[in-house]
């Protein structure tokens, strides 16, 4: 599980350093301080945060089930042979080709693209833009706090969801606002995960 992620140096998940990503609170509009230059300091406004746990692995992220708030059964995750396919209650959502050049689909989010181009990698490797319908969002990994999604552009950045990678390898946690659930952006953040958690290479 998790054996080789080519973006651990940034910060991205690094299975063999548990301390890269730890599960601590998540104050989506905390005072923290900036990090990587681009991101000030967050706003001080209150949100509600929704918590997904990816979880039951057989034996990893690719055979999973997510659960959410009541222990609500969102997805369930199954792979088979060079295909991941991502499902909802009685209906199959997105499916991941791998291959040489991996590319994911998902109904009501992208037509058919290759994962790189899902979630861009930056030029210098520090985080990755993923566009949903007419916004951009970037996933910046923030030391050991996690990786963060944030709007992108030129208004200050606001925190949409955070991943984290529970201590003991069982599971994986997605904290996505409640402003960020209404927007759509569940269903992206849940791709977004199983490909950054993946341990493939997505470029």
């Amino acid at each position: 599980m998790f054996t080789n992620n080519p973006y651990a140096q940034a910060g991205w998940h690094n299975p063999q350093n548990p301390q890269s990503i730890n599960n601590g609170p998540w104050h989506p509009n905390a005072p923290y301080p900036p990090t990587y230059g681009a991101l000030p300091p967050l706003h001080d406004k209150p949100q509600s945060v929704l918590i997904f746990t990816f979880s039951y692995f057989n034996p990893d992220v690719f055979n999973c089930i997510v659960t959410g708030p009541k222990d609500r059964r969102y997805f369930e995750v199954r792979t088979s042979s060079n295909t991941t396919v991502i499902s909802k209650p009685g209906e199959d959502f997105a499916t991941i080709q791998w291959g040489r050049h991996p590319s994911v689909e998902a109904r009501g989010v992208t037509s058919r693209q290759l994962t790189k181009d899902f979630l861009r990698l930056s030029a210098d490797q520090t985080y990755r833009s993923m566009t949903i319908g007419t916004r951009t969002f970037s996933w910046i990994p923030r030391g050991g706090q996690g990786i963060y999604l944030y709007s992108h552009g030129p208004n200050p950045p606001e925190q949409y969801a955070r991943i984290t990678l529970a201590p003991d390898n069982s599971q994986i946690v997605l904290e996505i606002t409640s402003e960020a659930f209404q927007a759509s952006l569940f269903e992206p953040c849940v791709i977004s995960t199983i490909l950054l958690f993946s341990a493939r290479n997505i470029d």
